[in-house]
């Protein structure tokens, strides 16, 4: 069995106690107590191996990283001569030009010589996207979204006039889904912006009450439902320079069919802006198209590549365009999330890597095209994030930066040199030039540990397998200074749904009221089940359909590991979770009741019929092709099987899971009479953000304290 499973990887990683007495401050941390010390304004100047930052007096200091010499660029008295005082970030446009976002400024310095360029009256309030570089912005207000371009002054022009009761303009489409964050894209020269056009007149209303006013109002949302009518997107060009000229928006829209697929993402721009790509993705999303468009007049060119899958497809990166227009495509065709290299007219591709492992995040490529850059989380052990490079020639691979961890490159744009932002659960932060043969040439920081005066628990992470024989990894956080001679209460955080993983080697990994409950005294463990990421393509699509199902299983192995251990009281384990979390905390404990004294969770899915389409039939199917799966993840009428005390709180404003999922929960549970203790945030949209959710962590503390511990 692999060498007892390489000794179960070396018989975990380990972190040790810091001998200190203080429990940490949650309020505290909201004021940023416990930050890692980092480098301000540290990024790659560009076209060369150098790289510069912001020092303690507000100078911008140069190092070359090759041979380490640092010199000034531009000291505060230059910045402050230029009404730029107290330096705090900047961003480049080319080697010798800055722009400063607090003044709106643009500073370029040549052989000592600094100038100013201050841009035009824009509504820096209300950027949603900008090119500087272009003199390009593009604003959203109440009154819809503008665009400002140096070519007219500055003057808004509407992005698209086209409007009308339920048409949204410019902002993210298919709930945010595949990727899509934005709702324009502004294409390389800053000739064209692409934007979306959304239709949900065909979605029915949902209502979310205010109860902020005297007579409390209603908010109508769209929210498409799993199996009923969602949105129309389609794609339109804004020309900027014509539009500029003219003084009104002039654009077309991309002549996109419904029949190619329905979700449109993935949208990019040729380098030569001739074309423009865009993904197509049909309502089943097990078949993708991408299409070629011609930019100017918005006619379908070519279907360049189609994808289909027995479960779900899931196009979430863009093409990345070759030199001679040949282009680097994302694909999980062979079970792992692998770049292919497709010829330009799509007649022939190469698989560009290959192995048992996820690209987890692409880098880039370096001058010659030579080779390719990226992170990976290797299957052997998947807690770790490596950087690597891989020819294009011959597809061999080499590790950059490998020291077991978590490593966050920053590239130079020649693909040279890197920044190596590296954490470990024994690291807070070390940050290092790294040059593409793997040296490192310089260790630029190196982090204190924040909590050094505070009392922490030792965390473990480590593999176990389930009942089928898959690895499963694993965190755990045992007490400060625990006696292994006595028994403690157990805390397991849940969440186990797709695109999340959770046990990952950093620092602080589990966050910081993780750490703060084993200071209470508790064994704060997690599991990565499967259906979540990094692990494969069948490990992360397995649960389709059938959600609920094979998550427990696993989970349920967590738990029978849990009571092996002589330091766990076993009659003493809770459970808390948020979101597909929450939904997992429910399912534990109404599918295996006896082996839970407590549960908490948050924002809970209970019945899939009420969640998005985007998100829901990717997983599960319409309720109409897959009834028996949505009736065996409803939890509503399985509420009547909850033994233990259980804590449910919901954002009554939220968007992403609809208050309606709890409250008929509790409905239920009044039928049932299982009696559960319920907190509506009413302010709150999908979770309690920022100093508030203080207010969440203690409710939690003195939940389970009472309930697992009997304060």
């Amino acid at each position: 069995m692999r060498r007892l499973f390489s000794l179960f990887i070396l018989l975990v990683c380990c972190v040790s106690v810091w001998a200190q007495n203080e429990t940490i401050d949650l309020n505290a941390y909201f004021k940023g107590k416990y930050m890692a010390d980092r480098v301000t304004g540290l990024s790659w100047r560009p076209g060369t191996d150098t790289y510069a930052y912001i020092d303690d007096d507000h100078n911008i200091k140069l190092v070359d990283a090759a041979k380490g010499k640092e010199t000034m660029w531009l000291s505060s008295a230059d910045l402050a001569a230029q009404g730029v005082s107290n330096l705090r970030s900047f961003g480049w446009i080319d080697a010798n030009t800055i722009y400063v976002p607090r003044t709106h400024t643009i500073l370029a310095s040549v052989k000592g010589k600094t100038t100013t360029e201050t841009l035009g009256d824009v509504d820096w309030d209300n950027v949603i996207d900008q090119s500087v570089k272009n003199r390009l912005f593009v604003i959203k207000n109440d009154e819809g979204v503008f665009v400002q371009t140096k070519l007219n002054g500055y003057k808004p022009i509407l992005l698209c006039p086209d409007t009308g009761k339920n048409i949204v303009f410019g902002e993210s489409v298919h709930r945010s889904e595949w990727g899509i964050n934005e709702g324009q894209y502004l294409s390389p020269k800053g000739n064209f912006i692409a934007f979306y056009r959304m239709d949900e007149s065909m979605v029915e209303d949902y209502p979310l009450v205010n109860t902020a006013t005297p007579i409390a109002t209603v908010e109508n949302i769209k929210y498409p439902m799993a199996g009923r009518n969602s949105h129309v997107v389609t794609l339109g060009i804004f020309d900027v320079a014509q539009s500029a000229k003219a003084g009104k928006p002039v654009y077309h829209y991309v002549k996109t069919d419904k029949a190619d697929g329905e979700f449109l993402t993935n949208v990019t721009f040729s380098p030569d802006e001739q074309y423009i790509y865009i993904t197509h993705l049909n309502r089943e999303q097990n078949h993708s198209k991408l299409i070629r468009y011609d930019l100017l007049t918005g006619q379908k060119l070519r279907v360049l590549i189609e994808e289909s899958d027995s479960r779900y497809v899931e196009p979430t990166q863009r093409m990345i365009f070759m030199k001679n227009g040949d282009f680097l495509w994302f694909s999980d065709r062979d079970g792992w999330k692998h770049l292919y290299l497709y010829m330009h007219d799509c007649r022939s591709f190469k698989k560009v890597v290959d192995g048992c492992f996820d690209i987890v995040e692409y880098c880039g490529k370096d001058e010659k095209e030579q080779y390719v850059y990226f992170t990976i989380a290797p299957q052997e052990k998947p807690v770790n994030q490596y950087v690597c490079k891989a020819s294009l020639a011959d597809g061999k691979i080499t590790r950059l930066a490998s020291a077991d961890g978590t490593h966050t490159p920053l590239f130079n744009d020649k693909m040279t040199y890197f920044v190596d932002y590296f954490t470990n659960i024994t690291t807070p932060r070390v940050i290092s030039v790294v040059n593409n043969q793997g040296k490192t040439t310089k260790t630029i920081l190196t982090s204190k540990n924040p909590y050094k005066d505070c009392a922490m628990g030792t965390t473990t992470i480590f593999p176990i397998r389930n009942r089928v024989g898959d690895t499963l990894w694993c965190r755990m956080i045992t007490p400060p200074n625990m006696d292994p001679s006595k028994k403690y209460p157990c805390l397991i955080y849940v969440y186990g749904g797709p695109h999340s993983q959770l046990v990952t080697n950093t620092f602080i990994s589990g966050g910081v009221f993780l750490e703060f409950m084993a200071q209470q005294g508790y064994v704060v463990f997690t599991l990565d089940n499967r259906g979540t990421q990094n692990r494969g393509a069948e490990f992360e699509k397995c649960i389709h359909r059938n959600l609920g199902v094979k998550e427990v299983e696993d989970q349920m192995c967590g738990v029978e590991y849990l009571k092996k251990l002589p330091y766990v009281d076993s009659e003493r384990i809770g459970l808390d979770g948020w979101s597909y979390g929450g939904f997992m905390t429910l399912s534990l404990i109404t599918q295996h009741p006896e082996a839970f004294r407590a549960a908490s969770c948050g924002g809970p899915v209970v019945n899939w019929e009420w969640y998005e389409v985007m998100y829901g039939e990717r997983y599960m199917d319409t309720p109409q092709e897959n009834p028996e799966g949505y009736a065996n993840a409803n939890l509503i009428p399985k509420i009547k099987n909850v033994k233990c005390p259980l804590l449910v709180m919901h954002g009554c404003q939220d968007h992403t899971v609809v208050w309606q999922h709890t409250l008929e929960l509790m409905r239920q549970a009044v039928t049932d009479g299982v009696e559960i203790e319920y907190f509506p945030y009413t302010a709150y949209d999908h979770n309690v953000i920022g100093p508030e959710r203080v207010h969440l962590w203690n409710k939690l503390l003195r939940f389970h304290n009472q309930n697992l511990k009997g304060e």
